[in-house]
């Protein structure tokens, strides 16, 4: 929002010299600096204030203006160069005085943009001439302080660029007109020292790996009492997990139906899947299968490896597996890790 109505005083300013001879000044005002004391995010409130003053506008009227900001040159101490897309910019609040022929001014008006924005070498739209759908007309005078919070990414890569030395940063404003020509532009900078007092964040690792004999199930019906008790079939330590954070395990099968070569199919939630720690025996997933992930682990961290057996059955006396011909049905089921 700063930067949009920065914008918008500033296209005042920009036809009010060359159609009007109108006055207009506009000043950046650093409140402070940034200072990173921490791996987690840093957000300094209200950094930067966009000062715009237009005197003896004479009823200027300007629409479909633009404003963008980059970063010039590197953000660097003289030893690293900080990565630009970790900083960030997002409006805070504005204050007018004077007053746009009797309008209110605010961020919607203005179509500021509100979002988080990230700092990059080429241009990034605080306002574009398709949002500044708000004509500002200026009678007199007017002024208007547009206020800026700056961000900086947390994360552990932070540790890479600790230093006393402050980096410095250094971004250029772009006032355009409706057809993207470059009406005026302004230096804009801060200072900022990277010094986190806390401990880095630990980098998630975590994996899951299958033993090969479990990689392919056979499930078989062969006499009377497998379609009246049904079949099941367990994998003693099927699959092994390790995770220095919690965790989630998800289950679910590509396609709703199992199929055979004869094109004959199977619904896949008349299968049901148990899961097991293999030394504790504690059940931890009982499911129907289906396409939709549904968990079937819920851990705790353990950088040890745990083991899990499965067990695949079919419901006692289910009717989908009767009155039908001899053949081999196949699917395939993806198992899912997630860290929390």
């Amino acid at each position: 929002m700063y930067m949009n109505k920065f914008i918008a005083l500033l296209a005042v300013l920009i036809f009010s010299v060359a159609d009007a001879q109108t006055f207009a000044r506009l000043s950046v005002h650093n409140t402070g600096w940034v200072p990173v004391d921490t791996y987690g995010e840093t957000r300094i409130k209200n950094l930067k204030r966009f000062f715009i003053e237009v005197q003896n506008a004479n009823g200027l009227q300007m629409d479909r203006w633009s404003v963008t900001f980059r970063v010039n040159g590197s953000i660097t101490n003289g030893i690293k160069n900080f990565p630009p897309q970790k900083l960030k910019y997002q409006f805070s609040y504005l204050s007018t005085g004077g007053e746009n022929n009797g309008t209110p001014v605010n961020a919607s008006s203005l179509g500021l943009n509100t979002a988080v924005m990230p700092f990059q070498i080429s241009g990034t739209d605080i306002t574009t001439q398709s949002q500044s759908v708000y004509d500002l007309g200026i009678k007199n005078y007017f002024a208007i302080s547009l206020y800026y919070d700056v961000i900086v990414e947390a994360g552990a890569y932070l540790e890479e660029y600790k230093s006393w030395s402050n980096f410095k940063v250094n971004m250029i404003m772009e006032l355009r007109n409706r057809k993207g020509e470059l009406m005026t532009q302004i230096p804009v900078s801060f200072d900022l020292r990277i010094m986190p007092l806390d401990s880095p964040p630990t980098t998630p690792t975590f994996g899951m790996v299958f033993d090969e004999n479990a990689k392919n199930v056979l499930l078989e019906f062969k006499t009377a009492s497998d379609y009246s008790n049904g079949v099941t079939k367990t994998q003693s330590k099927a699959f092994s997990t390790f995770s220095n954070t919690p965790y989630t395990v998800r289950v679910n099968t590509i396609g709703s139906s199992l199929s055979s070569n004869s094109n004959s199919t199977l619904p896949v939630n008349a299968l049901k899947m148990e899961v097991r720690e293999n030394q504790t025996q504690l059940l931890t997933g009982n499911i129907s299968l289906s396409t939709s992930q549904q968990n079937i682990i819920s851990s705790a961290a353990h950088p040890a490896l745990k083991f899990y057996d499965i067990t695949y059955s079919t419901q006692a006396g289910d009717l989908t597996f009767f009155n039908r011909s001899y053949d081999q049905y196949s699917g395939t089921v993806v198992f899912t890790m997630i860290p929390q």
